[in-house]
């Protein structure tokens, strides 16, 4: 019985991806191009961009809503068409060129 036990964990875990710690997710901006702010629409970076971040929410607050891990990019692109969503509200404040 032990065994069958041990065989069916070692199945479940050959079923699962492994995902290293040490290894940063991969996220992907999903707004407007603004070229002069250095952001284009679906560029991909591995792990989040800080210093990026940090530079484009002082001019636009909520734009780090637009950096979405790439396993969730079609909600996020979905969200980003309907209104009222946080994420709808970023792209528009970036599009439009709000500031803070």
């Amino acid at each position: 019985m032990i065994e069958e036990g041990v065989t069916k964990t070692a199945k479940r875990a050959k079923a699962q991806p492994k995902r290293r710690g040490s290894e940063p997710e991969t996220v992907v901006y999903i707004g407007p191009n603004k070229l002069a702010d250095g952001l284009k629409k679906f560029t991909v970076y591995r792990g989040q961009p800080a210093e990026l971040i940090t530079q484009i929410t002082a001019k636009y607050q909520n734009a780090g809503r637009l950096f979405v891990p790439v396993d969730t990019l079609g909600q996020a692109m979905a969200d980003a068409q309907k209104k009222g969503t946080p994420v709808y509200l970023a792209y528009m404040e970036v599009q439009e060129g709000a500031s803070n």
